[in-house]
Parts: C-alpha cells; structure tokens; sequence
C-alpha cells in the first residue's frame, strides 16, 4: 500500500506542471460552488432581513386578490369592502393581536416653494410606525388627537425630503398636496426597499381622517397592518382574521374572500423557496466545473498510463500484483483531486472572506459547502480514476516490457 502512495505521488510530482493543471478544474470548480453558496445563503440573509424591517410578527389585509405580477405582488380589480370599521373589530375581538393599523395611500405630486415632486401620500393611525418599524429621526409623530380632529399635518420619508428640500431642514415647513397645506412634524429615518422594490422613504405619512376627508373623500381604505402578539400567534391571529372579516363582509360559503391576507410567515416562505431555487441553480452551473475538472483527471491518467506502460510492465515482472497497479494510479486520480480541491476550498475561502470584509456584497461562508466540497474531490478523484488505473492493471508484463 505505502509503496504503491510513493510511487504515485513520486510520478506526479516529476509532472509538476501536468499534475497542476488536471488539478485546476477541480479548483476552481470547488471554488466556485463555496463562492455561490456563500452568495445565495447571504442573499437569503438580506431578504430576510428586509422582511424583518417590514415589521416584527406583520400580517397585511390587503382588499380583493393580491397577484404577482412582473415580479411584484399588486391588488387585481378595485374593492371598497375593507374599512376602518373591520380594523377596528380585528383589535377588540382577536385576542392574538397586539395592534392595528388601517392604511391607504396614492402617487401624488407634493409642493414646496417653487419645487414639487411624486411620492406616496399615504394616511394611517398612530399605530402604524410601530407596527410598520417607521423610526423617527427627528420631530415627533402625529397624536391620537391630530387623528380624531382631522389635522393637517405630516411626517415624511428621506427620499421625499431629498426630491422637495434638498438639503434644507423639513420640519416645519408646509408642503401642499391638492392645494392642502400640511405642516411637517417629523421626519423617518431610512428605511430603503421593501420585498418588492418599492422606495419605502419616498412617503409623506399623514393621519388617516385627514387622508379620507380632505384627499381622497372615501370611507373605505386598501390595506390593514396588523401586528400579531407573537411569532407563534401569527398562524392562529391570520385565521381568526379571515373567519371576521367574511363575517363582516357577509361572504357566505360559496362565495371567495374579497380580501387577501399575507402574513410575515408567507414571505418568509415565498422568499426562501426563490433564493434556494437560485442557489441550486448557479450551484449547478459551477458543478459542471467540477465535471470539467474530473474528465481533466480522467485525460491525464490515460495518457499517464500510455507514457509509462514500460513501467507497469518492470513493476509487474518484479512481482506487483493488479491490485497494486489500481492502487497506485487511484491514488494519484485521489492526489490530483484532493490537490485541487484544497486549493479550491482556499480559494473559495478566501475570495468570500475578502469580498465580505472589503466588498458591499453580503456573503455567508456555509460550513456544508466546504465538507461537501471536499467529500467532491475525493469521489471525482476515485470516479475518474478507476477507468485508467483498471486499464493499467489490465497490461500484459511481457507486451509492456517490450513496448517502446
């Protein structure tokens, strides 16, 4: 065994340039897959995260059929079911939720001075930054009074405050919406996309009443936020949301729910699959380098084995058995495998530690990758190899000796 390891690695060796190149398929192969990972996993962390930023324990109400279009989930035909009313009974009568907030919101053209911009103005009760994960980065938000007396004022979104102020400060300042003055009181801090895209800072935040009454003059609104006790009660609080509203909506059994829930469950879920689907794919694209690399070993040891048939036929006439000859080229198949799978896997190591210490990406090193990556270098190294070491084991001594 230990004579056949000696010879293997002593041939490999004395092809120093040969044995690293059949190596380097392998490597960068390895290399790749643990690079991939890392990226997928990292992007599977930053859709979470936003998630997350959405709002802790969030279950979302939106009126009629939510469908995915284009990438980004948008309400289908215009229902005016859904009201404050229904908010109103999700927080008194369900016990698994924490708190509620009704909200609307349109694209419209904002005034200040003699500049103006597009942005989201948007009505909800005072609940809604808790709920949502609104910060404040400075002022203060409007108050349960400002809501019940209809007031006009406003909080607004980084993004807003770029288009309208530029650098100026915004807070108290008067912004005009449909000729309406608002008076801005506080300002979010960043919150950047959300799930589907959307700039989640370039909003002006009014309270509700005053939305209804003076902007839009609706009763109805197309989305509840509401906020579950726990993680645990997301589940149970989404169902029993359901069974009130097609009781308040009148829906009998026959009929389907003109609203759609989406809890923070449901987009964890929808995001994980589609991240995972990415990361098999382009898993699958730097595996077929490791493929690559294995036909690379699997050339070089067939041309290996032609050089040196004069050597198999002295080894075999001084009394090396077949198994001796498998052994050995197997072990150089492994070696060339391992070779280049050690330097993959540093490589692969490296490259994501360095792009997550000096980059912007967000990559996560995945402790599986790197084992499954090294259990890969040995079965290409032994699948590879077997075809040329059984070939070698196969020569006659007598037609080896006297081959030139």
């Amino acid at each position: 065994m230990f004579s056949s390891l000696g010879i293997a690695i002593k041939a490999l060796f004395s092809h120093k340039m040969r044995t690293f190149l059949a190596s380097l398929g392998i490597l960068i192969g390895i290399a790749s897959v643990i690079v991939m990972v890392a990226i997928g996993k990292g992007s599977q962390k930053e859709v979470m995260d936003v998630i997350a930023g959405m709002g802790e324990n969030l279950i979302t109400v939106n009126a009629g059929e939510m469908k995915r279009r284009g990438g980004r989930l948008r309400l289908t035909g215009n229902v005016t079911t859904l009201t404050v009313r229904d908010a109103n009974r999700i927080m008194e009568e369900i016990g698994e939720v924490e708190s509620v907030a009704p909200f609307e919101e349109k694209r419209m053209t904002a005034k200040f001075g003699n500049a103006s911009a597009e942005t989201s103005i948007a009505g909800s009760t005072f609940d809604f930054h808790s709920i949502r994960s609104y910060h404040l980065k400075s002022g203060e938000f409007f108050s349960e009074r400002d809501e019940k007396t209809a007031n006009r004022v406003a909080i607004i979104g980084m993004t807003a405050v770029k288009n309208l102020f530029g650098e100026e400060d915004p807070l108290g300042q008067v912004i005009k919406v449909h000729f309406i003055p608002f008076q801005i009181i506080g300002v979010f801090e960043p919150k950047g996309v959300d799930t589907n895209g959307l700039d989640q800072d370039d909003l002006v935040l009014i309270p509700l009443s005053t939305y209804l009454r003076r902007i839009v003059n609706q009763t109805f609104v197309t989305r509840i936020f509401v906020k579950a006790s726990s993680r645990e009660n997301i589940a149970k609080a989404s169902e029993k949301i359901r069974e009130l509203l097609r009781e308040n909506h009148k829906l009998t059994d026959d009929r389907n729910d003109d609203f759609t829930l989406i809890s923070q469950l449901d987009l964890e879920e929808l995001k994980k699959e589609t991240t995972e689907m990415f990361t098999k794919l382009i898993v699958g694209v730097a595996g077929i380098s490791l493929l690559v690399g294995g036909i690379g070993i699997l050339a070089v040891m067939l041309i290996s084995v032609k050089e040196r048939t004069r050597e198999i036929g002295i080894r075999r006439a001084v009394g090396a058995t077949r198994r001796d000859i498998v052994r050995q080229f197997l072990y150089e198949s492994l070696i060339i495998g391992f070779l280049g799978g050690g330097m993959g896997v540093a490589l692969g190591v490296g490259l994501t530690l360095g792009l997550t210490l000096w980059g912007e990406w967000t990559l996560i090193l995945d402790s599986n990758s790197i084992w499954t990556a090294s259990w890969a270098c040995a079965g290409i190294g032994v699948l590879f190899g077997v075809f040329p070491a059984i070939k070698a084991s196969k020569l006659d001594p007598m037609e080896a000796l006297t081959t030139e």
